[in-house]
């Protein structure tokens, strides 16, 4: 029995089944856990093994409730999908390591960087890879240029982002929250980047898929795309970046250039579309959790391959 525990498990159905298939197709006897602070109000919960109520990330116990569920459960591998909780899961590695269960997530440098957009900027330039030039909204100047793009340093689902085109919308965008960086928009074809690499950093497999439509921040409509150059450069900042597990980037192609953009080291919303496309994430993992050495299968998969999302509804006694 593979026991795996997905935290904060929300509407990341596909994502379950997906590595529920994928194991059963191996043969492999998979036990799917689920954590929610609404467990009842998270759709996920209904297609797991059984979903455990927690408290909220920010709030004592959070931890300790994840460790006893392990504990009790025999969990092999826990996989955190809500980033404000990374750096106290990072923390407590050990304690999970003691009672038997592996936290799928990178190490603390590779969070740093990533879970701050502008540490991402940072690394980017050092590393001399292309990306938008940023600011602080505490160090703007008066000489940028419109429009501009403005966004938090940390958060998920595109929340708080927006395309600003002069100094009144730009103060109005500021307002209320000055954590927020300042970017040169850039104008393109937006790419998601699949990535996953091994417990030792190195690169397994990347998919690029272009974002055909997006709603509340997560691709509705998505497409597997043959980019040789975007895989190339995906690997070189992986790699650099020393990551392991699940990452997925963000890039715009401008036609001429790609601009690199973001860094986010977890599953993302439309990766279902890339383990569909061929790329057997689920077992792969299963695989580096047995100590087994997995073969990279870079630029293996399905090219325009199409991913197009529609609602569905679960129904439960309230």
């Amino acid at each position: 029995m593979f026991t795996i525990l997905f935290t904060a498990i929300g509407r990341r159905v596909e994502l379950i089944k997906a590595f529920q298939e994928s194991l059963k197709r191996k043969g492999i006897d998979v036990k799917a856990l689920g954590a929610d602070a609404n467990p009842l109000l998270a759709s996920a919960g209904y297609f797991v093994n059984q979903v455990f109520p927690v408290s909220w990330v920010n709030e004592a116990g959070y931890i300790e409730a994840l460790l006893e569920i392990c504990h009790a459960q025999q969990v092999d591998m826990l996989v955190p999908l809500f980033e404000p909780e990374f750096s106290a899961l990072d923390k407590h590695r050990q304690a999970f390591f003691n009672v038997g269960t592996f936290v799928l997530l990178s190490n603390q440098n590779a969070l740093e960087i990533c879970n701050d957009k502008f540490n991402t900027y940072k690394f980017f330039v050092e590393s001399g890879v292309k990306t938008p030039k940023t600011l602080l909204a505490s160090a703007l100047s008066e000489d940028i240029s419109f429009p501009m793009f403005v966004k938090p340093c940390s958060g998920m689902g595109s929340q708080g982002a927006k395309k600003v085109v002069c100094p009144m919308e730009l103060e109005s965008a500021l307002r209320y929250d000055h954590n927020m960086i300042v970017q040169q928009f850039i104008s393109g074809t937006e790419y998601t980047v699949d990535v996953l690499a091994d417990f030792d950093g190195q690169v397994l497999a990347v998919v690029p898929r272009e974002r055909l439509e997006v709603r509340s921040g997560e691709v509705s409509k998505g497409k597997t795309v043959d980019r040789p150059d975007i895989i190339e450069q995906a690997v070189a900042i992986v790699e650099k970046l020393g990551a392991m597990g699940p990452l997925t980037l963000q890039c715009m192609d401008t036609g001429s250039e790609i601009y690199w953009i973001e860094i986010n080291p977890r599953f993302g919303g439309g990766v279902p579309l890339s383990i569909q496309a061929g790329v057997d994430y689920p077992y792969m993992l299963y695989q580096l959790a047995q100590g087994q050495k997995v073969q990279p299968c870079i630029g293996q998969y399905k090219k325009n391959f199409l991913m197009l999302r529609y609602d569905q509804a679960v129904y439960a006694e309230g």
